[in-house]
């Protein structure tokens, strides 16, 4: 029969005292009431504006407020919460769009907008009156423009800066403000025709921006610092 050697002993010796600790076999805890305190799901409303180009080719470069009035958003985010002041988890973005550009006299075009992606906050006082945060997104952005006989779709990366307060207003229930500045790239454009359909990547690429704000409620169990 094989011996382990003596390094190899220790490991394993210290790996099961490690796994048999209390301190590793706790279940996570949860709220009275049965809410997980490493859970947190919230939903947005908001409005968001839009700034910059879509793209830059000539002859005539197409901005994003040329074709956009604005977004009236939903914001769906279950968010993973590491310790008290830290929260990662994915987003997606849900919007009705108010259109700019006319596809005949005195009707503005349809069009649309999708996001998604992942994100990290900061809580900076979680056990407060007011639970001011702030964090970074990472998303993929898709802006659609339904014109006579074609859908056009631009999409590319984007990233955010985002900063909010939620109240508790009793138990797991809070709710509060938020502000967010997107930026980004469209780096492809697929158009799609009665013909056909075809998809290119965008040589010159346009800066742009979307600004929003609006409410945040959050269902999430009261943490400490």
């Amino acid at each position: 029969m094989q011996t382990l050697s003596r390094p190899t002993a220790q490991v394993l010796v210290l790996l099961s005292l490690f796994v048999s600790s209390p301190a590793f076999a706790e279940e996570r805890p949860e709220q009275e009431g049965g809410f997980p305190t490493w859970l947190a799901l919230s939903a947005r409303g908001g409005y968001f504006i839009p700034g910059g180009g879509m793209e830059d080719t000539p002859p005539e470069p197409v901005y994003l407020y040329e074709v956009y009035k604005g977004l009236f958003s939903v914001i769906l985010e279950p968010t993973l919460r590491i310790g008290s002041h830290v929260e990662v988890g994915p987003w997606v973005q849900f919007s009705y769009a108010q259109m700019r550009v006319q596809c005949a006299e005195d009707q503005a075009c349809k069009g649309g907008n999708f996001r998604f992606g992942l994100q990290a906050n900061y809580h900076w006082i979680p056990s407060g009156p007011v639970d001011v945060w702030s964090g970074l997104s990472l998303g993929y952005d898709k802006s659609s423009i339904h014109v006579p006989d074609a859908d056009i779709t631009y999409s590319g990366p984007d990233f955010t800066l985002q900063a909010g307060g939620d109240k508790n207003f009793g138990g797991n229930f809070w709710a509060g403000l938020f502000l967010g500045v997107t930026g980004g790239w469209y780096d492809t454009l697929d158009v799609k025709l009665p013909t056909g359909s075809g998809s290119e990547k965008l040589r010159e690429r346009a800066f742009h921006l979307w600004i929003g704000f609006g409410v945040r409620i959050r269902l999430a169990a009261p943490l400490s610092t």
